[in-house]
């Protein structure tokens, strides 16, 4: 929650919605274990469990709720559109739309090498945790350079100074043998879309596939309104114009979409 989500919460909640930001079990403030470890059922399932919360609120229409989500997240509140009908509204910001695509956008910045070790580290897991050894972490954002890292693009050094302070630059190896990373794949939903979708994109990105999430909007056709940045992954978490101006637009679909 402290690595840029408090301020979009506070831009929406000054607009007048009602704004709910949460870690993930196993991340940041959250308890629950292993710790770092992304499962996407699991994530999904946190997702269910915060949009239940809202929906049982008092002061909450529980038929107006709209999600935001970024980069991983970002294809998370699209699927979890697509199985709840009653989502009014989707803001996703640089979005994982094919984890197919941003894993080869991934390799390719990372370099063979650091491809090879990152692997090789992924590999090594898989015989270990059997015999319930204690996993070593990955490198999230390549901030020590003689280590592979999970995001491998440049401007992913930028993230661990974005970063709040319950955020940890470590990734739990498991997370690729268990946590079925591939589900997580919007791009197989364009056929059966029904809400209203807000892509932001940053034109300089370079940590997931900007040309699935173009082909992901092309698809859903009328559903899917696209604007682009003059950013990379991480611009619009910084304090600019461009991120004053993304929030704006997310606030203006909002009110589009949930209000009656």
């Amino acid at each position: 929650m402290d690595s840029g989500l408090f301020d979009y919460g506070q831009a929406f909640a000054d607009a007048g919605f009602h704004a709910l930001a949460f870690d993930y079990r196993g991340f940041g403030e959250s308890e629950g274990g292993p710790r770092q470890y992304i499962s996407v059922p699991r994530q999904l399932e946190d997702w269910r469990a915060a949009i239940h919360h809202l929906r049982s609120h008092d002061n909450v229409d529980a038929d107006r709720i709209g999600l935001w989500g970024i980069s991983f997240s970002g294809g998370h509140v699209i699927h979890l559109a697509h199985s709840d009908p009653k989502i009014r509204g989707v803001v996703a910001q640089v979005s994982q739309i094919d984890p197919v695509l941003s894993a080869h956008v991934g390799n390719y910045h990372r370099g063979p090498a650091h491809s090879q070790a990152l692997m090789q580290a992924i590999i090594k897991r898989a015989k270990t945790r059997w015999f319930r050894s204690k996993a070593e972490m990955l490198q999230i954002a390549p901030v020590v350079k003689t280590k592979p890292a999970v995001l491998a693009s440049p401007e992913a050094s930028d993230y661990a100074e974005l970063a709040g302070p319950s955020w940890k630059n470590e990734l739990h190896p498991d997370s690729f043998l268990k946590g079925e990373l591939e589900k997580n794949n919007p791009s197989l939903l364009t056929d059966e879309m029904s809400t209203p979708m807000l892509l932001q994109v940053g034109e300089q990105d370079k940590v997931v596939s900007n040309e699935a999430i173009y082909n992901f909007a092309r698809r859903c056709g009328p559903l899917a309104q696209l604007t682009r940045y003059a950013g990379d992954h991480f611009t619009l978490l910084q304090d600019n114009a461009l991120r004053r101006q993304a929030m704006q637009e997310a606030v203006d679909f909002y009110k589009a979409k949930l209000i009656l």
